[in-house]
């Protein structure tokens, strides 16, 4: 278990806290994911979590094992607990054989060897091996470093971006493997990533951060089916705000209701692929299409209703132009509704 207790972190020249009192716990073998804007504290957690840096207040357990940082470590870090950051951290000095041994320094040269190339074959690494770490390429990096993460086999892995180098084929058979890896041996990973499908499609749990807060921490369901805020909701789908009251001519069931209970000048949204676009039949309204996008297997379509309202939708039909006056459908149960917001201002 890795327990987070009132977590906060203040540059020296800082005039901030870039962690602002976080708390959370982490079962073993849980995969957290945490996401959020840019400047929002997330690789400086991170680095708190590996004992990397002195917390300004605030206490991190690794099961009873308190995690300091470098004030009372001659070595920063925690010998349980291994961090791949975006500079990758390998040896410059080294060959990476080199930076791989050193994680299997206790075993025989005999299995450091076998593992060595068993890390090497999976990571396509194999003909890496003699290089030094200055003469890869920044996504060689990123394999010798998260295979020389595994190599450790710590009981805590803690990634910044892991998968930001790795081109398309390699980055969905290195998840394969890291998820049948962590899972097989209950190690616990937290990772850092701006790429939010991957947070949902890999992790357990998420937690949101901005400014250095925690905006919200929850299932993986939780987080894209109940967002906290238009700011959690907007990060992870294509989604359109607009206040509540905009909806009034659509006549959606369940609308006046809504009104008399919270009112119509709060934040509501629509989730791009939640509205169905009709070229033939009846509709909840019609939009004129102004905008056509091509996503590959579909195209994406700007719209405008005839109160002003601009929606964006997906569509299949590559019939559908610029200028044509389409049928848009949802459901009420298709907006999020967030009664504390009243500015558009996600």
């Amino acid at each position: 278990m890795l327990s987070v207790k009132n977590l906060s972190m203040r540059y020296h020249e800082g005039v901030f806290d870039a962690v602002q009192d976080i708390s959370f716990d982490l079962p073993k073998g849980t995969k957290l994911a945490i996401v959020g804007e840019s400047g929002s504290g997330k690789t400086t957690l991170l680095k708190l979590l590996a004992g990397l840096f002195d917390p300004s207040q605030g206490e991190i357990f690794l099961n009873e094992s308190r995690v300091l940082g470098p004030a009372h470590n001659l070595v920063a870090g925690h010998e349980h607990i291994r961090i791949v950051l975006q500079d990758y951290g390998l040896k410059k000095n080294q060959s990476l054989k080199e930076n791989l041994e050193h994680p299997l320094r206790y075993d025989t040269p005999a299995v450091q060897e076998q593992k060595i190339a068993a890390f090497a074959k999976i990571f396509h690494i194999q003909d890496l091996l003699d290089r030094k770490s200055y003469q890869l390429s920044g996504g060689q990096q990123q394999r010798a470093a998260i295979a020389t993460c595994f190599a450790a086999n710590p009981q805590v892995m803690l990634m910044d971006e892991p998968f930001s180098n790795l081109d398309v084929l390699l980055a969905d058979h290195i998840r394969m493997y890291m998820m049948k890896e962590v899972k097989k041996n209950k190690t616990s990973l937290v990772f850092v990533t701006h790429q939010t499908a991957d947070a949902l499609a890999l992790a357990d749990n998420i937690l949101v951060m901005r400014n250095g807060n925690m905006v919200q921490m929850g299932s993986v369901e939780e987080i894209y089916d109940q967002p906290v805020s238009p700011y959690v909701a907007a990060l992870f789908s294509d989604i359109t705000f607009f206040r509540f009251s905009k909806l009034e001519d659509l006549k959606l069931k369940g609308f006046k209701s809504c009104v008399k209970e919270l009112g119509d000048t709060f934040v509501s949204g629509i989730r791009s692929h939640d509205i169905e676009v009709i070229t033939k039949g009846k509709g909840l309204s019609k939009a004129v299409v102004i905008r056509k996008e091509f996503h590959g297997d579909q195209y994406k379509l700007f719209l405008r209703l005839p109160n002003k309202l601009q929606l964006k939708a997906f569509t299949e039909d590559m019939s559908v132009q610029v200028g044509d006056v389409v049928k848009i459908n949802f459901t009420f149960e298709d907006v999020l509704l967030f009664s504390n917001q009243t500015t558009l201002e996600v």
